[in-house]
């Protein structure tokens, strides 16, 4: 008979304990450090919520530029895997919730009462206005919890230049935010681990040139959309596209009118 053959179960009882306390602590391990705040899978991407700026002119069609803008900006920020940004359909569904669809201007109060129903991290406010010749824009980056501004961004281009203003804008807001969302402490452990990162969605190119009085009426086409108007929607969007035949957002949104 073997020595290994003579050994009673006495002698593999320490063993199989070490056996035991190895699972019971890969068990304890993530539960553990969910109590204590440790993430223990990939962290989610912060949520953003884009509003419509605020126009402080006095041009009536320039006034128009409002539900364009943030869609063209919507569209751009959404290629950035860094942060998740909310889409303007769903910022509509919220400001209808509200009533205040046809507002002009939200507060402070407010616009943190929209973020929250948005489920956003961080709100895009801003303004913009018409001097001359020339288009001003001005935005800021507000922490959705403490209403803390975090960062503050302006941007000037000639009115003819809307295009070049949008992109020079969409470029700094994306670099920011992507920086602030890279330093945001991770969100509160939940029951269910955290959503892996979406990839980025491929948007749709830019046009070479746009000009102001197509953007005004792309913006008018998606407040008629918005108020169910969707007849004089379609009649608005075929004007913008045989204008700008290349601007494939627009072309977008009368194909998606159209089903």
């Amino acid at each position: 008979m073997t020595l290994a053959t003579q050994r009673s179960p006495r002698h593999r009882a320490p063993r199989r304990g070490l056996a035991i306390a190895a699972l019971v602590a890969a068990l304890l391990l993530p539960a553990l450090a969910l109590a204590q705040g440790k993430p223990t899978g990939p962290k989610a991407p912060p949520t953003v919520a884009l509003l419509y700026f605020e126009y402080t002119g006095k041009s009536a069609d320039l006034e128009q530029l409002r539900k364009g803008w943030a869609r063209m900006l919507i569209s751009d920020l959404s290629a950035n895997p860094a942060f998740q940004i909310v889409e303007r359909d769903r910022l509509e569904e919220v400001l209808a919730e509200l009533k205040l669809g046809q507002s002009k201007r939200v507060d402070a109060a407010t616009a943190a009462k929209v973020g929250k129903l948005l489920g956003a991290r961080y709100l895009v406010l801003g303004g913009y206005f018409d001097l001359k010749d020339a288009l001003r824009v001005d935005a800021r980056i507000v922490d959705v919890e403490t209403s803390k501004v975090l960062k503050s961004i302006g941007a000037q281009r000639k009115s003819d230049e809307f295009l070049e203003l949008e992109q020079k804008l969409a470029g700094d807001l994306a670099e920011a935010l992507a920086t602030i969302a890279s330093g945001a402490p991770a969100p509160p452990p939940a029951a269910k681990p955290p959503v892996a990162p979406k990839p980025a969605k491929a948007r749709p190119a830019p046009p070479k040139r746009l000009k102001a009085a197509v953007a005004v009426r792309y913006g008018k086409a998606l407040d008629a959309k918005d108020r169910g108007n969707k007849k004089l929607a379609r009649a608005e969007l075929k004007k913008v596209v045989q204008a700008q035949p290349d601007f494939e957002l627009a072309a977008a949104d009368l194909a998606d009118l159209a089903k």
